[in-house]
């Protein structure tokens, strides 16, 4: 017979998670208790019950819908970042997992992020970029967005577009292919924490993509800026660049 499990003590504390994990995965009981904690007054509690249900999801096909609805109402209500991103990162399993309920609530998400509160557009931005990161066809046309993002006055929507192509990179970098000469001229923006944003999103192509990396190198090896802390990001650039160059020089070699 199996001990007694409080599932709230777990879930509160981050002890006796995996137990929790395993016996929600046959126990339905223990997973209805889980799902019911989402709604708890402690985002510990809601971000560890939501961990455990994205690990049994999949097995429990029916609450998947369900689930979706209730993270769009939870995501526009969050304050806490550790919950805030959690519930991106699941909705993004989603969008990979389900990717026709995802589409459907694409509308109200980009929406959100267009003309919500800065709250809720810092949230659905978290959202966005994890559907980025998963399955970034269903955002459709989204990369005429992100490029009048990289023009912006603004320097919350270029800071934000940067971290919507890195997100996108992480898919597959072809998709952030359009927006190489913006992102290069970006390093000469006015605004410092922009500036060291775009070395650090060219640094990530440059990592990925070998036919980035010729020209990014040699922008980095030209760059003269005069904050300290954006030329510390470019020598950080250079020399991932250079270790990751000859990584691949020894596995050529081997």
């Amino acid at each position: 017979m199996e001990e007694e499990l409080d599932v709230r003590e777990a879930l509160a504390t981050g002890e006796k998670l995996d137990e929790v994990i395993v016996r929600a995965s046959y126990d339905k009981e223990i997973l209805d208790q889980v799902i019911r904690y989402l709604d708890d007054d402690l985002w510990t509690v809601q971000k560890n019950a939501l961990i455990v249900i994205m690990n049994v999801i999949e097995e429990y096909e029916e609450l998947i819908d369900p689930l979706l609805r209730k993270l769009l109402v939870m995501i526009r209500k969050s304050e806490a970042i550790p919950l805030t991103l959690e519930i991106a990162k699941a909705i993004g399993v989603l969008s990979r997992i389900k990717p026709e309920l995802v589409r459907g609530t694409v509308p109200v998400i980009l929406a959100n992020y267009r003309i919500g509160d800065p709250k809720i557009r810092i949230n659905m931005a978290y959202v966005l970029e994890e559907i980025m990161r998963n399955n970034p066809r269903l955002l459709g046309n989204i990369a005429r967005e992100i490029a009048s993002m990289l023009t912006s006055p603004d320097e919350t929507d270029r800071l934000a577009a940067l971290n919507f192509i890195s997100a996108l990179a992480e898919n597959q970098t072809r998709y952030a292919t359009p927006f190489l000469p913006r992102l290069l001229s970006l390093l000469y923006d006015r605004n410092e924490i922009v500036r060291i944003s775009a070395v650090e999103t060219l640094t990530e192509l440059a990592l990925k993509s070998p036919k980035f990396r010729k020209i990014i190198k040699v922008k980095f090896q030209e760059l003269n800026d005069r904050s300290e802390l954006v030329m510390e990001k470019v020598r950080e650039g250079l020399m991932k660049i250079t270790l990751a160059e000859s990584e691949e020089e020894r596995k050529e070699g081997s």
